[in-house]
This record gives structure tokens, sequence and C-alpha cells, in this order.
């Protein structure tokens, strides 16, 4: 789940509850560069140079980040116009979710990294700064602030940051990860749909594509969806995924295909039956898709949240006309 912590400019202090944060302020000890596979192969570091840098205005370290990470992936945005979307003046600064919905409003793709030195030494030597939240102040007094890590050098222990006025703010690994951990380790890499993280994660990747899905972003998110089958061709949540944008674009055709492989792997999931029975409904199989209706309503019971809207389908298929269904309804592999 995305934090409802209210992530700030350095200059704002607010009170926090201590326990989860001091536990985590421990959690760092003995992390090294030197320890992380990815930077270990690479024996001179990395430095991520052709990175965008926006020095942060007072109190804005959201726009400037953000405007960071779209710069690398060739979106050209500079920090005011983005305040309107993820700065909010009454809190003085910008929420994490208020960030990530920028990056999707833009068609690209905001994947939360796993919390480990690990996993952003990879996508550094992937080529892609990583946006990070940090506390930079004590743990009853936060000091939130967003910057963007660029680079990391075992052989001196610190990582790069594109840091509020700083162009390259040389961070020792311990300053860096006890601020990380007090920020509960949050990290954002932003792709190119169709593009995929070092060590992709399914229930990360997941959220994601949905992020595109829920921004209205379908013809992206149908792209990220084939990336996803494409290294786990039976990744259910994918599949139903790839059928729910190829109908939100009107594409029947589509829709089809992916619903009817969804039902191949999850022959007798509601959900799948009903929305290809719409589907078919729609490409005039009525008699294939009210027998699909048939199906998910019986496995569901009627205080179902499901209930209503299978209800609703399968009555409107029973008025239409019930002729033989042309030979293009028949599902995947029936001949005849």
């Amino acid at each position: 789940m995305i934090s409802s912590r209210r992530s700030k400019g350095t200059t704002l202090r607010a009170l926090v509850q201590l326990s989860a944060l001091a536990l985590a302020g421990c959690a760092s000890q003995g992390v090294r560069l030197a320890g992380t596979p990815a930077l270990s192969d690479a024996k001179t570091g990395v430095e991520l140079t052709g990175t965008p840098f926006y020095p942060q205005e007072d109190l804005q370290c959201g726009p400037a980040a953000v405007a960071t990470v779209l710069g690398a992936v060739g979106f050209s945005v500079g920090p005011d116009a983005l305040v309107p979307e993820v700065y909010t003046p009454g809190l003085s600064g910008s929420l994490q979710p208020e960030l990530l919905a920028a990056i999707r409003r833009r068609g690209l793709l905001a994947y939360e990294l796993p919390p480990t030195l690990r996993a952003l030494g990879a996508e550094l030597v992937a080529g892609r700064p990583v946006l990070v939240l940090q506390n930079l102040g004590l743990d009853a007094l936060p000091a939130w602030h967003y910057a963007v890590v660029i680079g990391a050098d075992p052989s001196a222990e610190q990582l790069l940051l594109r840091s509020g006025e700083e162009r390259r703010l040389e961070t020792p690994t311990g300053k860096f990860m006890r601020t990380w951990d007090k920020a509960d380790r949050w990290a954002v890499v932003v792709l190119q749909p169709g593009d995929l993280p070092v060590d992709p994660q399914p229930d990360r990747y997941h959220r994601a594509v949905m992020g595109l899905e829920t921004s209205g972003r379908h013809a992206e998110a149908a792209r990220a969806w084939q990336a996803a089958l494409r290294i786990w061709p039976d990744d259910r949540v994918a599949q139903f995924g790839l059928g729910n944008v190829a109908y939100a674009r009107d594409d029947l055709a589509g829709a089809r295909a992916a619903w009817e492989r969804y039902l191949i792997l999850n022959p007798d999931d509601p959900p799948g039956l009903n929305n290809l029975a719409v589907v078919l409904g729609r490409l005039g199989c009525q008699r294939r898709a009210l027998r699909l209706a048939r199906d998910a309503l019986a496995g569901l019971s009627p205080d179902d949240a499901l209930y209503p809207d299978v209800l609703d389908t399968t009555e409107a298929l029973q008025a239409m006309s019930q002729g033989d269904d042309p030979a293009h309804c028949r599902p995947p592999g029936d001949g005849g």
C-alpha cells in the first residue's frame, strides 16, 4: 500500500509515532554498497551523469524530484509545471500518491522498488535514477524530503544524489540508509510501458500497471500487461488486466482474446465468465454468452457484491434473440 504519510519539504516538522521509526532506524546496521551484487560487478561504481538537475525551491522537493526522474526517461517538464499537480500549499509539501499520479498521467509506469539497497543499486546499474523519500530530521521531529539517487561508489561507500540545491550530493552509505530507513525505504523507478524493472516482482508490478489503468492510460497499460505476460505467461492478473484495457478501448476482439485465455487459466471464475459473456454478447454470440453468464451467476451467492452485475448481464442476454451462434463464437480449440 502507498504510505499516507505527509511527505514534505526539508523545513517542515511534524510529530509522529516513535515506535516503528525507532526500530527502522537500526535496520541498516552493516549495510554496504560493496556487498550489493550489481554494484560489486560495476567495479568503478555508477553515476548517471545525464540525469537532469532542477534546484529545489523552498519546500518544493517533490516537484523537483519528479521533474528529474521524468527527464531521465525523456519527458521534459520543469518543476514549476508540476507544482499544481504534486504540491499542496496547505501541507507545505507533496504526498507520495500525488507524485505517483503525476508520473502515471504522462503514460509512464511508476514502479515501487523492494525496500533494499540491492534493488536500488540494480536499477542504477541498469541506467535508471531512483526517486526516494528520506527523513532528514529526528524520529520525533521528521523532515520529509524527496531526492533522486543517481549513482553509487562502492569503493568510497557513498551514494550520489540530486538533492535540494545540490547537483551531486555525496552521501555516505550509512547516513543515506538511516534517512531512508526512517521513511520506510520508499523508492520508485520510472519506466516506459513495456519495459521491466531489473527484478520485477508480480505484486509490485501489478500495482504499478493498475495505477496506469486508473489514470485512464489504457494503451500504455496494455503494453505493460503484455510485457508481464512475456515473462509470466500464466499471470492471471495480467491476463485479466489486458482484457480490461482492451475493453476500455472498445477493442472487442482483443478483450475477447484476453478473457478467453484468462478462462483457460481460471475456468470457473465468475468475473472472467461475466466479462467474456458481455463481450460475446456484443459480438453477436448470444447463446454462448448466456451460458457463460449463467455459469457466472451460479458461482455467486446473492449477497456477493458482483451478483447484481452478473444478474444484469444474464437478464440482458436473455432478452436478446437466441438464434444459433455464428462459427466464430466457438471457444478456442473447438473446431466443431
